[in-house]
C-alpha cells in the first residue's frame, strides 16, 4: 500500500506516513496505467460485440438485434414528424379560419379602413371601404367615409355617386345633402341644386336657402288694360331684380328695378320678363308676364241743346269727362287742341251756325269722333232789321 499524498510504501498497520506524517487513507493499490488500460480492453470488446455506447464506464448490456433496434429507431421519428405535422396543419387550417373570418367581417374590414386612414394610407383605406361596402351593401357609414376621402382626393365624380347613394337611403341625411350642395356649386349645377331640395326631407331646405331664390312677384295679373298703369316689382326675401320690357333674357339684358314701371303707351303689348338675384349670383326662375295697352278714345261728346232754332239767347254745355278737355268750333270745322277750348257753357251765336266739338284725353291726347250740331238763333230785333 502507498501513501496517497507522497506515493510512500506504507508498512502494514502504519496509521501515518513515515515520509510526510499524513493519516494514511485506506485505499487500494493500483496503477493508474493499468486503470486506463482495462478500460481500452472494454471498449475495443465492447466495438468487437456491436455495442454502439463503446463507454466503458457504462455498464455493459446485453447485445441485441441490430435491425430491430433501428426499426424502433425510425418508428420513434417518424411518430415525431407526424406529430409535428398534425401541429402544422392544425396552425394552417386555424390561421386560414381566422383569415377567412376577417376577411368576411364587414367591422374588422372597417377597422383596417380608418387605422390605414389615419397612417396616412389612402389608397389602402380605399381598398378596405370598398369591401367593407361588399360585405354590407346598406352601409350608409363606409359610403360616407369613403365619399369623404374621394372628395380629399379631387375625385368629386366617384365621390357624388356615394352621396347620392346615401341620400337615396336617407333623405334626411344632413351631411351628405351638404356635400352635395358643394359639389353641384362648384360645378355651377343650379338645376341639380334644385332637384335636389325637392329630393331630400323637408327638414333639409334650410341647406338650400342660398341657391334657390324665390322668383319675384308682379303687382299686376297680365291681360288687357284700358288705362295706363304702374307696374311695381318686389322680392320678399329683398333680392335684386332685373327686368326687360321686349321679352329679352333679363338675365343678361335687364334692368336693375328701382322705380315703378309706367305701362303708358297705347295698342302696345308689353312682354315683361325679370328675375331676382341673390347676392352669391344666384338666379331665380325668369317670369314672364304680357301687358296689353288698348286704351280707347274719349267718347264723343254730349252737348245740351242737341241743335235746334232758339228765339231767345241759350247757352250749350259740354259734358267733359275726367281727365280729358273738350275743344269747340262754330263754323263745322273740326276742332283741335288750338281751337276754342271748352271751360264753361257758352253762347249760341246769333244765325245759323254748326257746333263742332271734340274730347281730348289729356294722358293719351286720342280724340274723340267730332260732334256737330246745327244752333239757329235769331234774336226778335234782327228780324225787324231783315226785314227794313
Amino acid at each position: 500500500m502507498k501513501c496517497i499524498y507522497c506515493g510512500e510504501d506504507l508498512k502494514d498497520g502504519s496509521l501515518f506516513c513515515s515520509k510526510c506524517g499524513k493519516e494514511v487513507q485506506m485505499v487500494p493499490d493500483y496503477n493508474l496505467f493499468d486503470d486506463d488500460y482495462l478500460k481500452q480492453v472494454l471498449a475495443e470488446e465492447n466495438a468487437s460485440a456491436g455495442n454502439e455506447n463503446p463507454n466503458p464506464n457504462t455498464v455493459r448490456k446485453q447485445p441485441g438485434n441490430p435491425k430491430e433496434q433501428k426499426k424502433k429507431q425510425m418508428k420513434i421519428i417518424a411518430g415525431v414528424i407526424g406529430i409535428v405535422c398534425v401541429l402544422i396543419f392544425a396552425l394552417l387550417v386555424l390561421g386560414a379560419a381566422i383569415k377567412s373570418n376577417h376577411d368576411n367581417s364587414y367591422e374588422y374590414q372597417i377597422g383596417l379602413a380608418e387605422k390605414a386612414y389615419k397612417a396616412g394610407d389612402t389608397e389602402e383605406a380605399i381598398a378596405y371601404y370598398q369591401k367593407a361596402l361588399t360585405l354590407n351593401k346598406d352601409s350608409i357609414e363606409a359610403r360616407l367615409a369613403l365619399a369623404d376621402i374621394y372628395m380629399e382626393e379631387e375625385d368629386y365624380d366617384s365621390a357624388l355617386v356615394l352621396y347620392q347613394e346615401v341620400i337615396r337611403m336617407d333623405k334626411k341625411n344632413k351631411d351628405a345633402c351638404k356635400k352635395l350642395i358643394a359639389i353641384y356649386d362648384e360645378q355651377a349645377n343650379k338645376d341639380a341644386i334644385v332637384a335636389l331640395s325637392e329630393a331630400v326631407d323637408e327638414s333639409l331646405k334650410d341647406l338650400f336657402a342660398d341657391y334657390i331664390i324665390v322668383a319675384p312677384n308682379f303687382s299686376m295679373e297680365p291681360g288687357t288694360y284700358e288705362e295706363v298703369q304702374t307696374l311695381m316689382l318686389s322680392s320678399a326675401d329683398g333680392y335684386s331684380i332685373f327686368y326687360t320690357l321686349d321679352g329679352s333674357d333679363p338675365i343678361t339684358r335687364g334692368v336693375m328695378y328701382t322705380t315703378p314701371i309706367a305701362l303708358d303707351e297705347n295698342n302696345k303689348t308689353y312682354q315683361i320678363q325679370a328675375v331676382c338675384m341673390n347676392k352669391k349670383g344666384y338666379y331665380s326662375d325668369v317670369v314672364t308676364k304680357e301687358y296689353t295697352i288698348e286704351i280707347p278714345a274719349p267718347d264723343m261728346p254730349i252737348v245740351t241743346p242737341d241743335g235746334g232754332d232758339f228765339g231767345v239767347e241759350t247757352t250749350v254745355t259740354v259734358t267733359v269727362p275726367e281727365g280729358c278737355s273738350a275743344y269747340y268750333t262754330w263754323d263745322g270745322s273740326t276742332p283741335n287742341a288750338q281751337s276754342n277750348l271748352y271751360t264753361q257753357p257758352i253762347t249760341v251765336p246769333e244765325g245759323n251756325n254748326v257746333l263742332a266739338v271734340v274730347i281730348i284725353d289729356n294722358a293719351t291726347n286720342l280724340v274723340s269722333d267730332v260732334y256737330k250740331g246745327n244752333f239757329v238763333y235769331y234774336a226778335p230785333d234782327y228780324e225787324e232789321d231783315m226785314e227794313e
